[in-house]
C-alpha cells in the first residue's frame, strides 16, 4: 500500500517529490537568511487549512505578532485562522530562556516535546512547523549536547505528535552546509534546500530537493518567485 502523501501547497513542488511529503514524517527546510524558509512553512500550513486540516506553527526566533504582521504583508490573514481555531502560533522561546538563566542547565527535550504534543493533540493539528529547530541555547551549551537535543527532538516529534512536520534550519552564509549544527539532515526524512544564486546579472531564489526518503525525486534546482497571496511559485529549472 502506497504511503499517504501530504501536499506542500507550493505550485510545482509536489510533482518533484512523488506527489507530496510522506505523512507523519519530519522534513528539513534549510537555507541562508532571506531564502524564504518561513514563507514556505506558512504556505504549507495554510495549504492544510484550505483542505480542512489544522496546523500549529512554533515560532522560536520571531514573536508571533511579528509573524502575523509579515504574513499580512504577503496577503495572508493569519489572525482569522487563529480566531476560527484552525491555526495556533506557539512561542516556546521561554523554554530556552529558562535554560539559559541557569549556568550549566540544559534544555529538557522530553518536557518540551511532551508539552508540545499535548498542545498539538488538543488543537487537533495534523501539520506542524518548528521555526527554527536549532534551540536558542546559551553560549555555554556544549556542541555535543546540542546535537543530542536535535536528535531526540526529531525522533520524539514523530513518535508523539503524529504530525507531518517542517523544521527550519539556518545555513551559515557562504557555506555548503545543509544545516546549522550538521546533524539535522541525518535524522529527517527529507531536505528542501533553499538558496540565493546569481547565474547572470541578478540573484535568484532556488529550491533543491537534496534528500527525500522512499521517493524518486527530480534532481534539478528550480528557481522560484515569492508572489503576494501565493507565496513560493516554482518557475523553471536552472
Amino acid at each position: 500500500m502506497a504511503a499517504k502523501r501530504v501536499s506542500t501547497g507550493i505550485p510545482g513542488l509536489d510533482r518533484l517529490i512523488g506527489g507530496g511529503l510522506v505523512a507523519g514524517r519530519s522534513y528539513l527546510v534549510s537555507g541562508e537568511p532571506g531564502t524564504g524558509k518561513t514563507i514556505m512553512c506558512l504556505q504549507y500550513i495554510l495549504e492544510g487549512i484550505s483542505k480542512g486540516e489544522k496546523g500549529v506553527f512554533v515560532s522560536i526566533d520571531e514573536k508571533p505578532e511579528h509573524l502575523i504582521e509579515d504574513a499580512k504583508a504577503l496577503g495572508w490573514d493569519l489572525s482569522s485562522k487563529i480566531d476560527e481555531g484552525t491555526l495556533q502560533i506557539l512561542d516556546v522561546s521561554s523554554y530556552f530562556v529558562e535554560a539559559g538563566k541557569s549556568k550549566g542547565k540544559s534544555i529538557d527535550v522530553e518536557r518540551v516535546i511532551d508539552d508540545l504534543s499535548r498542545f498539538v493533540k488538543k488543537a487537533g493539528a495534523t501539520r506542524l512547523v518548528i521555526d527554527p529547530v536549532a534551540p536558542l541555547c546559551s553560549k555555554s551549551e556544549a556542541f555535543s549536547d546540542i546535537q543530542d537535543y536535535i536528535k531526540r527532538l526529531i525522533f520524539l516529534l514523530e513518535e508523539q505528535t503524529g504530525c507531518t512536520t517542517l523544521l527550519t534550519s539556518h545555513v551559515p552564509v557562504g557555506t555548503n552546509r545543509l544545516s546549522q549544527y550538521d546533524v539535522e539532515e541525518f535524522v529527517v526524512s527529507g531536505i528542501l534546500l533553499l538558496r540565493l544564486v546569481k547565474p547572470e546579472k541578478k540573484y535568484l531564489r532556488t529550491v533543491f530537493v537534496r534528500k527525500m526518503r522512499a521517493t524518486a525525486v527530480d534532481l534539478s534546482e528550480w528557481a522560484f518567485d515569492i508572489v503576494k497571496e501565493k507565496g513560493l511559485v516554482l518557475r523553471q529549472p536552472l
